[in-house]
């Protein structure tokens, strides 16, 4: 109804360099050029580095791929403004137009990135020379160098999908020569837009607050709730707590399996208290209101705690096959720089994507009601209040959810098929129970985990999945934290030796202290 005085534009017209006809053919020639040298110098760098054996060094490695950021980002411009410099059309299309603002603006990103890898690698090279080989191996560059492509395209893409959410109805004429972000943004009709449908939602403000429904509105069972929510905090705290300073403090722990679990607890700590402090005062609390960017940060981080602890497990999956399918090259090929790689990379990963997910969310309006369904600010709860559209969020939720779970599960099912096929090559039966038994704990937590976020996530939002969602939430954002330190240590006889070995010196120091106080 509100845009039947306008239609949105199909095609933009982009205005160049320059106006006057006389000089395009002379800028076409200047910037052929300019891009062939560019074309010839950058193809050129990278295989003079991939040929030759005296060039196969970090430096150089980061190198070809800054080339490779330079050829991309020269070839998502020059193309089609050389084009324009020979043609009186000099259109693109809406489609086109947002496709290379994603590149352009993502390729920026990845290669301002790849600048500061480089100035880290001279950093080492120059300070720790004698480290430098260990600190800087093939898998250590590999994640430095997959890190800012990884994170410059997620900001690219949450960049675009915030320009989508822009109307653009006229006029059509970018005063540049592409698709550049404040060229694009000063054509958007969105304030127009907004006015007009500002007459749908005259009558509402924009709520500053939410109230959290909880589990249940009885109030008979909130003091109930209390205890049996805190007692599950309270060992989700020590276990996970536990497990991380057991690991940091035994020297026979100090192992990349070891590593990444302690990385998974720390994980399932702050995913737990990201939530349960909050709900824990709501139980004995009438006024149960969270503030719009309260409940907008805790959204941010459990929704980016959930994707790093998901890629966390498929790291250790990884690790697993590593360590049972190609035992004497696992520890070259987990030295202390690819764990510490692997690890940031999912929570660089999460974040990034969490905060696009956020950002999405901070578009949409809401002007009432502000009763969320949930114990906390969880998506499909928040989507469903919103008065705006949320045809975008809603389908960013699915793809993210979607692709993040299917991804990561599927490298998880091929490690352990390739596992698999390792532990039926061992001939001794002893052989395979201890393969089969360092796999079995992390299947389970994956089971637990996965089977509730598919369950979260890949369902449209509505009444009923919300309801349903608050059950399965439980598991996911409470359960599974206790248990999985639960899994891996009543599994696991090197962590139950660590316990037992701490326990018996705190009673042996106890008994100890007991006998000098009593002489």
């Amino acid at each position: 109804m509100f845009k039947e005085n306008y239609t949105e534009v199909t095609e933009f017209i982009l205005l160049g360099l320059t106006d006057p006809a006389e000089l395009q053919p002379v800028l076409f020639v200047v910037f052929l050029v300019i891009y062939l040298i560019t074309v010839f110098g950058n193809v050129s760098m990278i295989l003079l580095i991939r040929a030759d054996s005296k060039l196969q060094t970090p430096m150089y490695f980061f190198l070809s791929h800054l080339s490779f950021v330079d050829l991309c980002s020269a070839t998502t411009v020059t193309p089609q403004m050389l084009v324009h410099f020979l043609s009186e059309r000099k259109t693109i299309s809406r489609l086109g137009c947002f496709i290379q603002f994603d590149f352009s603006m993502s390729l920026g990103i990845t290669g301002g990135y790849i600048l500061t890898v480089m100035a880290y690698d001279r950093y080492l090279a120059i300070g720790k020379p004698l480290l430098y080989g260990s600190k800087m191996s093939r898998g250590v560059c590999v994640s430095l160098v997959a890190a800012p492509y990884i994170y410059g395209f997620a900001n690219g893409l949450a960049q675009t999908i915030l320009m989508l959410r822009l109307s653009f109805c006229g006029p059509k004429e970018i005063n540049h020569f592409y698709c550049a972000d404040p060229p694009l943004v000063v054509l958007a009709c969105s304030d127009t837009y907004v006015k007009e449908t500002s007459m749908l939602i005259e009558n509402y403000t924009e709520v500053t607050e939410f109230i959290l429904l909880g589990l249940t509105d009885q109030a008979e069972l909130q003091p109930f709730l209390f205890v049996v929510f805190l007692v599950i905090y309270l060992i989700t705290v020590f276990c996970n707590v536990s497990m991380i300073l057991l690991i940091r403090t035994d020297s026979k722990l100090q192992t990349p399996m070891y590593f990444f679990l302690s990385h998974l607890s720390f994980v399932d700590l702050c995913s737990a208290t990201t939530v349960t402090p909050q709900m824990l005062v709501h139980f004995l609390s009438e006024r149960k209101t969270i503030s719009r960017l309260g409940c907008f940060i805790q959204f941010d981080f459990s929704m980016s705690l959930g994707i790093t602890g998901g890629y966390i497990l498929t790291v250790m999956a990884y690790d697993r096959y590593l360590a049972i399918g190609k035992p004497l090259l696992y520890g070259s090929k987990m030295s202390r720089g690819v764990c510490v790689s692997l690890v940031a990379a999912p929570y660089i990963y999460g974040f990034a994507n969490g905060l696009a997910q956020t950002i999405l969310m901070l578009r949409l309006s809401f002007c009432g009601p502000k009763e969320i369904n949930h114990f906390y600010c969880a998506d499909p709860p928040l989507v469903v209040l919103a008065c705006s559209d949320t045809y975008v969020k809603e389908t960013a939720m699915f793809v993210v959810a979607g692709s993040n779970l299917t991804c990561s599960l599927t490298i998880i099912l091929i490690s352990y098929i390739f596992i698999f096929r390792a532990i039926l090559r061992i001939s001794s039966a002893e052989g395979k129970r201890k393969a089969f038994s360092t796999c079995g704990s992390h299947l389970t937590a994956v089971f637990v985990s996965y089977g509730t976020r598919f369950c979260l996530y890949v369902r449209p939002p509505s009444e009923t999945s919300v309801e349903q969602g608050k059950i399965i939430a439980v598991f996911a954002v409470f359960v599974s934290p206790m248990l999985n330190p639960f899994i891996y240590s009543l599994r696991n006889k090197d962590v139950k030796r660590v316990i037992k070995k701490v326990i018996q010196e705190k009673l042996f120091f106890n008994s100890g202290t007991h006998l000098i106080n009593g002489m």
